[in-house]
C-alpha cells in the first residue's frame, strides 16, 4: 500500500500504529499492509467500524494488529488483544482453497467483554468476505481471478491491463 495511504490510517486509527524498526516482532508494525492501494478505503472502513463498535461499549480499543496481507485474492486481517494472543491466524488452501481461520480466544468472564469481541470478529470476517469483490489495484468493483500465477480480485479493466502486459 501506498506510504501517504499508511499514514493516514495511523492518523484515523490509533492502534494501526507502525513503527518499522527491524527488531519488531510484530510483522504489522515492521512491514505495514502487505496489499495494493485498492483496498485502502475497504481498510479504513473495516477500521472505523472496529473504533464504532468499541464506542458502543464505551470501551478502550484493545486490539492489536498482527498482519494485513492479502492472500488467495482476498484480505487476510489478523489480530490479537492486549491481553490475549493468538499465534496461530490460519491455515490456507488446504486444498479446493479452503481456508481455517483462528481470532484470539474469546474466554473473558465479562460477558459485555466477550459479546464486544465476538462482534469485532465478526466485523472483521465480513471486511476479509467483501474483499473478493473489492480490486486490489484501484478499488472498484472486482471478481476473483484464479486464472493467473499470483491470485488476485480485480475489476475488469485492471484484469484487461494485465492481460495486455503477459
Amino acid at each position: 500500500m501506498r506510504e501517504e495511504l499508511e499514514l493516514k490510517l495511523q492518523e484515523d486509527f490509533p492502534f494501526m500504529k507502525q513503527n518499522r524498526v527491524e527488531r519488531e516482532h510484530n510483522i504489522y508494525r515492521k512491514w505495514g499492509c502487505e496489499c495494493s492501494s485498492g483496498w485502502y478505503q475497504l481498510i479504513h472502513d473495516l477500521c472505523q467500524e472496529i473504533t464504532d463498535r468499541y464506542a458502543v461499549d464505551e470501551a478502550p480499543v484493545d486490539i492489536v494488529i498482527q498482519q494485513i496481507k492479502e492472500k488467495f485474492a482476498s484480505l487476510r486481517f489478523y489480530y490479537s488483544y492486549e491481553d490475549v494472543a493468538c499465534p496461530i491466524q490460519a491455515f490456507d488452501c488446504l486444498g479446493d482453497g479452503i481456508s481455517i481461520r483462528f481470532q484470539p480466544e474469546n474466554t473473558s468472564s465479562d460477558e459485555k467483554t466477550k459479546k464486544l469481541r465476538s462482534d469485532i470478529a465478526q466485523i472483521i470476517r465480513s471486511y476479509e468476505e467483501k474483499s473478493k469483490t473489492v480490486c486490489e489495484n484501484c478499488g472498484q468493483t472486482g471478481n476473483m481471478r484464479m486464472d493467473m500465477p499470483w491470485k488476485r480480485t480485480l475489476c475488469d479493466d485492471c484484469y484487461e491491463n494485465y492481460l495486455q502486459k503477459i
